[in-house]
């Protein structure tokens, strides 16, 4: 009896679980700071702030890990509230970029301030999340909730951004035929804070000392000089940037050229949303297939790289305003870099011990962090170039070359 009861709180906290997911995911997907708050401020021609978004996002991520101990610490065992509080943040700063999107007034200085504080909440999130999943959800299910989070969020976002397509093609002005897609991200986020209420207290409340910013930078420039395997690691991880940073281009390119276009946004979102939810299984295949971290890295260079190659063709035939152009591109731009994340992790994993890993992922995070701001900001200035190929053709030769650092990658996974 008291096993079937277990057994139904534990299937209780599985679906409340995977409503905050779905909710979670479809708000992101929605608001995206990759490709619909890019879009939306190249479309006011703030290029320069539009490149720089993405990478505002990464920097408050790693601020967001730095300090997700200490406020996990204080939760105790209220950690489900933490996971509510960090979905209402990314909320309220959506809804703060569609105020500022609808009058049109301090965008760039919205959108910049939004995407950094996103990402300190994200990246408090992440480790609240992980601690979460582990004490609510059996180990054999966790991988499954997180495949079906991304999977029915993903279907969520498309479903909801096909039915405002129509609306959006009868709405007057550029902005405000965007807007929409904001605000039902704030919506869907505000829906992921309430499920997140009802998950309920953790089991345990472990305590987890956190981490100085000097502590991991020294640590980490000792294993930079100490470790072939972490210099490789390293210098790969950074080459692998420009893919990362891929449909933050092409969504500034696409805005320069087609940004007036009634629906165009909505359109890069569907494709984006049928490329994570084609990604999550496409990756998780090449990976159980023993292809291992050189043969996800080396594919998801050549996605990157056939991404731009057809972007470069159909530009040259005049193509570029064609709605499935845009959509293929878009869509393999997202596959690609969904692969880097987790071939990271699974790299490290290799040849790290486990007291190594935390310093390890956070120093390397902080070195990609400063190349993408940099290569933020000069992939926003050359993105608007819409109607010339060379800024096409340098993206092209990034992710060759990434594709061949891929090939020093290991093998066994």
């Amino acid at each position: 009896m008291a096993a079937a009861a277990q057994l139904h709180r534990h299937a209780s906290r599985y679906r409340t679980l995977l409503v905050h997911g779905i909710f979670y995911t479809a708000g992101v997907q929605l608001a995206n700071v990759s490709t619909v708050l890019p879009f939306i401020c190249a479309q006011q021609g703030i290029y320069w702030a539009a490149g720089l978004l993405y990478p505002a996002f990464s920097i408050g991520i790693i601020f967001g890990n730095s300090i997700s101990s200490f406020i996990l610490n204080l939760s105790r065992r209220r950690k489900h509230l933490v996971l509510a509080a960090t979905a209402s943040t990314t909320s309220a700063t959506i809804v703060c970029n569609a105020i500022a999107a609808q009058t049109a007034l301090l965008i760039a200085s919205v959108f910049l301030t939004t995407s950094l504080v996103a990402g300190v909440a994200k990246g408090v999130s992440k480790v609240a999340f992980s601690e979460v999943v582990s004490s609510k959800v059996s180990e054999a299910r966790r991988a499954d909730l997180v495949l079906n989070q991304g999977a029915f969020g993903s279907i969520l976002a498309i479903v909801t951004t096909l039915l405002l397509l129509p609306m959006a093609t009868r709405r007057d002005g550029a902005l405000t035929r965007h807007v929409d897609l904001l605000w039902l991200g704030a919506a869907a986020l505000a829906a992921a804070g309430v499920a997140a209420v009802f998950v309920g207290p953790v089991r345990s409340a472990s305590q987890r000392a956190a981490r100085r910013f000097r502590d991991t930078y020294r640590e980490g420039m000792a294993a930079v000089r100490a470790d072939q395997w972490f210099r490789r690691y390293t210098v790969t991880s950074l080459l692998f940037v420009p893919i990362s940073l891929g449909t933050t281009f092409y969504s500034l390119h696409a805005a320069a050229q087609f940004g007036d276009k009634a629906g165009s946004l909505h359109v890069l979102v569907v494709f984006a949303s049928i490329g994570l939810l084609l990604g999550s299984f496409l990756w998780r295949w090449v990976y159980r297939k023993r292809f291992g971290v050189r043969g996800m890295l080396l594919l998801s260079a050549l996605i990157g790289s056939t991404a731009a190659l057809i972007c470069m063709t159909v530009q040259a035939f005049h193509g570029w305003s064609q709605v499935w152009a845009q959509g293929i591109v878009f869509l393999l731009a997202t596959v690609a870099s969904q692969a880097i994340f987790t071939a990271g992790i699974a790299w490290v994993n290799i040849y790290a011990a486990d007291y190594q890993r935390a310093t390890l992922f956070g120093f390397s995070a902080v070195a990609v962090a400063v190349e993408t701001s940099l290569l933020g900001a000069g992939l926003g200035v050359i993105a608007q170039k819409s109607s010339a190929i060379w800024p096409v053709v340098i993206l092209l030769i990034l992710n060759l070359v990434a594709a061949v650092a891929a090939l020093r990658a290991p093998t066994r996974s």
